[in-house]
């Protein structure tokens, strides 16, 4: 039983009323939202580094909450990090939450760019190039640990880069490539230094990965522009889709082309890449219940019977039951004696007529009703008997019917 059910309302103005309620909450929640603008001191650079962190309403509404985090580059152009967390907003319908942090970037090129290979590359670029490895260990050794450490985080980080951004986020996945988990990739340089990150990829071990990455990258109409980009991507492209052929990634490619320059793709990139992953991550139940047990078995995470049922509803709302069977059923491994979770694996069952598999939850249930009445008032038992003896009866004549 979903403690949250939607129901129909036939009448107009308790539907007005509804709506009312609705916008005002949206409204707090809006309002709720938080974005922090802090300096960091950076041992690396010898400088205060600036970071600007978007908080999602539900950390402070939900005590003890923990949350995914998203990087996003070249936060000094402001719409780069509002694009993210507002469309994120959009797609998660708060179901999975996340912290956003924006990394501004005063010089992004030398930022960026790993040290040029090729002495035409530093003449092109006038020498703002070569700083990557310091940026790459800023985010590493200072940014994330200080987030990690005064915010409450989970483990699974998410990177977006655009242009030289993604070309870094390249550079980062093959230097280190369990800083993050997922990487959305839009219209990067990979014809950098005369192709150095299709270079740098061909090397890469995949054996350093410990677990299955997410990496989407799309493009636009790059090559009327820069001549030498297509070629670089198509031998990207080539590798990555071999990584994931051999389940190290899960690659998603999109082309933009025919509709989009550099500069509108960013938010056709931002969208469909948060999009791929929120399907991938966390609206498939099996990487959902996969990336949960990790969090559990380390005690980073703790659930309650309530949370993984509403997580199932939210499945089922969404047009998934079978996902929503299957996290009912792991939750009924980790809460064997809840009885609300055998009730909503019976009413999930009965969704998919299968009236036996119903039956089986439903007398389970009833079963343990019996083994708890001892504890429960007798008022709590005959409300929760004549409920479980409902379903049954209701049950039976479906299976009459069939």
């Amino acid at each position: 039983m979903n403690s949250e059910q939607k129901t129909t309302c036939n009448c107009p103005a308790l539907k007005t009323i509804l709506v009312l309620i609705c916008a005002v909450v949206i409204n707090v929640n809006i309002n709720a939202q938080k974005i922090d603008s802090l300096r960091i001191h950076s041992g690396i650079f010898g400088m205060d580094r600036k970071v600007l962190i978007y908080i999602p309403w539900e950390y402070d509404h939900i005590p003890g909450s923990k949350f995914p985090v998203i990087y996003v580059l070249d936060a000094q152009a402001r719409q780069y990090f509002d694009i993210v967390h507002s469309t994120l907003a959009f797609l998660n319908n708060s179901q999975f939450p996340m912290i956003v942090i924006g990394i501004v970037s005063e010089e992004r090129n030398k930022d960026f760019l790993p040290v040029n290979d090729f002495p035409e590359t530093y003449k092109h670029y006038k020498g703002f190039l070569g700083n990557a490895d310091k940026f790459l260990g800023f985010i590493s050794d200072e940014l994330v640990p200080y987030i990690d450490s005064n915010y409450r985080t989970l483990p699974g980080r998410i990177a977006i880069g655009h242009s030289n951004g993604g070309t870094f986020l390249m550079y980062s996945f093959t230097q280190k490539p369990d800083l993050f988990d997922s990487y959305i990739l839009i219209s990067p340089d990979l014809a950098y230094d005369n192709e150095q990150p299709v270079r740098r990829l061909k090397k890469f071990n995949s054996s350093a990965l410990k677990q299955v990455k997410f990496v989407y990258m799309c493009h636009s109409n790059e090559g009327k522009f820069w001549s030498d980009w297509p070629a670089a991507r198509e031998k990207a492209t080539k590798i990555l889709k071999k990584l994931d052929s051999e389940n190290k990634i899960y690659f998603v490619s999109q082309d933009f082309s025919k509709t989009d320059n550099h500069s509108t793709v960013v938010p056709q990139g931002v969208y469909y890449g948060l999009k791929d992953l929120l399907a991938y991550r966390f609206f498939n139940a099996d990487h959902l219940i996969e990336y949960y047990s990790g969090l559990l078995e380390k005690k980073i995470l703790s659930v309650t019977p309530d949370q993984l049922n509403q997580m199932a509803y939210d499945f089922h709302f969404n047009g998934d039951n079978d996902g929503a069977v299957k996290i009912l059923l792991w939750a009924n491994k980790l809460f064997p004696d809840n009885l609300n979770l055998y009730d909503s694996l019976g009413e999930m069952y009965e969704h998919e007529s299968n009236w036996d598999k119903a039956a089986h939850y439903y007398e389970l249930y009833s079963s343990k009703l019996e083994e708890k009445k001892n504890i429960l008032t007798e008022q709590e038992y005959n409300a929760l008997k004549a409920g479980i003896t409902k379903r049954l009866e209701s049950l039976a004549q479906k299976r009459g019917e069939k």
